[in-house]
């Protein structure tokens, strides 16, 4: 996420560009789908508290998101993106498993076309809605459909990750599942697509991207799930020492990217530049990358959150809901 936002790209990509942000909406719907009781099926009033929280965790990101977007960076801020897609995705919840699939699965197959589809509806608007489009307002339910992260795509990647969770993601088989079937669906999707003469670009939101970045972030899942739950001690305990400063980050993935955002928001304004992107720079993704270990990992050792995670919790499930009596 660091590298994609401030590593200059030049005349091509790297690995990270749109790859990091599927990874990452991946992983949210694997955490939903953990909320959610993962392959168990939780109590009926377990099951509402859930979506309540759920409910409005997605809110308060679509608000945070919004404050972010004013401050206009040359950063596309997903976090109202994701908040939209978290109340799109509450009925999934709880629903078969092969409801999920078929929603990722039309989402990858017609959410590019749908997206298109709207884009082309927008186009050609008049009259009263095209001055109410030009509310700034009104831009954030407009994007959600076709910005830079278009909900009708980035629902598979949501549904994918619900699908992960209810696997039983300790099963050793479910991690190599993953591994498998992730690695190839990335390999057949990048080597088709290119074989064709259109290679997956980051944020496409073709159906070919769906299927070789999201199968890419469901074998980094695959492949982190197993390293960090190795039956092998060994490679349990060398892997997660290894792996600690990165899992301190993300313990805070909220916070890192809303400092994130601040501070490229300052140095927009204090680098020198004639660009759009000439702030841009490796030694400013390391004045990013280098403090953002340091302190995360400083903050681990004493609180389990980060700071707008523990808001977040605090505003969403430590309190009573409307009918609870307190004891």
């Amino acid at each position: 996420m660091l590298a994609a936002h401030t590593v200059p790209e030049g005349d091509g990509e790297f690995v990270w560009d749109g790859r990091s942000s599927i990874l990452f909406a991946t992983i949210a719907g694997v955490s939903l789908g953990l909320m959610s009781g993962g392959f168990r099926r939780p109590a009926p009033d377990a099951r509402g508290r859930v979506a309540r929280i759920v409910l409005l965790r997605g809110i308060l990101l679509i608000v945070l998101g919004v404050l972010l977007t004013f401050l206009q960076t040359p950063i596309a801020i997903i976090l109202d993106t994701y908040g939209f897609l978290f109340l799109v995705a509450l009925p999934l919840l709880y629903a078969p498993r092969w409801i999920v699939a078929a929603v990722a699965a039309a989402a990858a197959l017609a959410g590019p076309w749908l997206v298109e589809t709207i884009s082309r509806g927008l186009e050609g608007t008049v009259g009263g809605l095209a001055t109410a489009l030009d509310d700034p307002w009104a831009y954030f339910p407009v994007r959600w459909l076709t910005g830079a992260y278009p909900a009708p795509v980035w629902l598979a990647y949501l549904a994918v990750g619900i699908l992960i969770a209810r696997s039983d993601l300790r099963r050793r088989v479910t991690q190599y599942v993953l591994v498998a079937a992730g690695g190839l669906a990335a390999v057949l999707g990048y080597a088709v697509a290119g074989a064709l003469g259109s290679p997956v670009l980051a944020h496409d939101d073709s159906t070919a991207e769906v299927i070789a970045s999201g199968g890419l972030a469901v074998a980094v899942v695959g492949a982190l799930v197993w390293l960090t739950s190795s039956a092998a001690a060994p490679v349990r305990r060398i892997s997660t020492g290894a792996l600690w400063p990165l899992s301190a980050v993300g313990s805070m993935p909220l916070t890192i990217y809303t400092a994130q955002i601040l501070g490229i928001a300052v140095a927009v304004e204090v680098v020198p530049h004639e660009e759009w992107l000439g702030w841009q720079s490796v030694p400013l993704f390391f004045a990013f990358a280098v403090p953002s270990l340091v302190l995360a990992c400083v903050w681990r050792v004493v609180f389990a959150q980060g700071p707008l995670e523990w808001l977040f919790s605090r505003l969403t499930t430590h309190r009573p809901w409307p009918g609870q009596r307190k004891v």
